[in-house]
């Protein structure tokens, strides 16, 4: 196969997935994927645990240095420091020092434990595939009352496969949050410590490779661009907090809290018997 072919049926498949797309948004609901059909039958709950300790733990620590990070970030904009005041230290370096600890800690646990946890010891799908972005198309217009909803998909959130190790179907946000939040974190880090390397005479190495751009970008830009992402993200941590709490998703925020919640399993026989 030439090159020239080889990029004719790589654009080909890309039309057609966009021409998927383009039929799923104006399909009906019973058009869906029909993953959602498999538990129709299903009847009654057991436990099922959803969140091993160490996701929750991670969860819940991300969310306290997300919170730190909002507060020391504002009171170094505004130079409000209230009760960062506290002698002998001055409320910029307190709150500078906390703003800088808190986002090194959650490069960690953002990057690396919370994704060990939730992904590979959980078992959790995080990669967006095709049948996400579907999902996402039906479940927004629904939320917006252009559409009902996919039958069967509330109930699909609630139900774990046995034979995919996984759960039936997630909600679009739950994946989307994850990923939007991660590329505009690391935004923030770059931004933060190009100037935080500006800032500093003589850096330590670790803070000149964070602060490349430094030597691109000019300490204004980065300032803007790392108060504008600010902003994106505290609006997404907010949004993220309306969900969680809507009562149609309280049997997950206690999981979230408590590891387990009740939920119909789809057996490894099911399909046999199918």
């Amino acid at each position: 196969m030439t090159a020239r072919e080889s990029e004719s049926e790589e654009d080909s498949t890309s039309r057609s997935r966009l021409a998927s797309l383009v039929r799923s948004a104006f399909a009906s609901p019973e058009e869906a994927d029909d993953r959602y059909y498999r538990i129709q039958a299903l009847k009654g709950r057991v436990t099922v645990e959803r969140h091993s300790f160490g996701a929750r733990l991670s969860h819940w620590t991300q969310a306290l240095l997300m919170f730190v990070l909002m507060g020391t970030g504002y009171a170094i904009w505004t130079g409000t420091y209230g009760p960062l005041n506290v002698a002998p230290w001055d409320g910029y370096y307190l709150a500078f020092g906390l703003h800088l600890w808190a986002g090194i800690l959650l490069m960690a646990f953002l990057f690396v434990l919370f994704p060990l946890y939730h992904v590979y010891a959980d078992g959790h799908r995080q990669l967006a595939e095709l049948a996400d972005v579907r999902e996402a198309i039906h479940i927004g217009q629904a939320f917006v009352g252009l559409k009902s909803y996919i039958p069967g998909y509330h109930e699909a959130r609630q139900t774990y496969d046995e034979s995919e190790r996984d759960w039936v179907a997630y909600h679009p946000m739950q994946k989307t949050f994850f990923w939007w939040i991660s590329i505009l974190f690391g935004v923030l880090v770059l931004t933060g410590f190009g100037m935080y390397a500006e800032m500093r005479a003589d850096p330590v190495w670790w803070v000149e490779v964070l602060g490349f751009l430094d030597a691109w970008v000019g300490m204004v830009v980065l300032k803007q661009v790392h108060l504008l992402v600010f902003f994106l993200v505290v609006a997404m941590v907010f949004g993220h907090v309306y969900f969680a709490v809507l009562p149609s998703n309280w049997d997950v925020l206690r999981s979230m809290v408590f590891g387990e919640m009740d939920a119909y399993v789809l057996r490894e026989d099911d399909d046999d018997e199918q």
